[in-house]
């Protein structure tokens, strides 16, 4: 069961679209199959939001495949922001989704899946599915948990307000907290600095560390960068972004029960 509780925990990327399961007769089954296609960020397991590191991003394709990003647990305990691609399809009421996974739901290595789920509610935004059966190579498991919650990211997620440019923290959990920036490059490229003097500012890690945003989630991936708690390996550090505004210059985001504010430096 310890395997299966990786998966568990994440397993909610690779859902979506439509009504209620119980009747499907009067549905148009194109819908479900039209509605599922976008990027969808996966939350909410059994009516309780997720940790934020446990967010998954599941973007289904009308070729019939799934990217699933999420944490890819990596050899010697290190951890990566990546993704996986797998087969869906969609008929009606009924959702089923199959292949390799890679790295993700706490895998170092491949695990083969089949996965059969049913829709329970869904708005062109906002969908709840219930899982039928779950195989992880080829042998049925429990799950623990009966449904999942995800939301639509509208087309311009990664564009809006955008994060580009040098941040500094100034507080966390309401305390001062003033000796680390953080700067967002443009190619997706992050650099973390920590504070040296009283105007100088030296680069954190020995690798390059990159972040991805899907709406409100910011996804950092670091190498030895001991602020984050991530010494001489690589790790995910997920925020939630409660508000941002460059044009104000106030950055507001939380991770694991603690919440930050940042103000705005400069561009790149």
């Amino acid at each position: 069961m310890r395997l299966f509780r990786h998966i568990a925990l994440k397993l909610p990327v690779m859902l979506s679209a439509a009504w209620l399961a119980a009747s499907c007769s009067g549905d148009n089954p194109a819908y479900n199959r039209e509605n599922v296609k976008g990027t969808w960020l996966v939350d909410i397991r059994d009516a309780a939001e997720l940790p934020e590191r446990d967010w998954t991003v599941a973007t289904f394709n009308s070729a019939g495949t799934v990217v699933l990003e999420g944490v890819l647990t990596q050899e010697d305990a290190n951890f990566q922001w990546g993704n996986n691609t797998l087969m869906y399809e969609i008929y009606c009421c009924d959702f089923s989704i199959d292949g390799n996974f890679s790295g993700l739901f706490g895998f170092s290595g491949d695990a083969g899946t089949e996965q059969e789920y049913y829709f329970v509610d869904s708005r062109d935004s906002l969908m709840t599915v219930g899982i039928e059966s779950l195989l992880i190579d080829g042998v049925e498991v429990v799950p623990e948990f009966s449904q999942i919650t995800m939301r639509k990211l509208p087309a311009d997620y990664a564009a809006v307000d955008t994060l580009a440019g040098v941040w500094q923290f100034n507080t966390r959990d309401g305390a001062t907290f003033t000796d680390y920036r953080i700067q967002f490059h443009n190619d997706g490229a992050l650099t973390v600095s920590s504070r040296t003097g009283e105007n100088s500012w030296t680069p954190m890690g020995g690798g390059e560390d990159y972040f991805n945003r899907y709406d409100n989630l910011l996804a950092l991936t670091l190498y030895d960068n001991a602020a984050f708690g991530t010494p001489a390996k690589w790790d995910v550090r997920c925020f939630q972004i409660d508000s941002v505004s460059i044009p104000s210059g106030r950055m507001a985001m939380c991770s694991a029960g603690s919440s930050y504010t940042l103000s705005y430096i400069s561009s790149n």
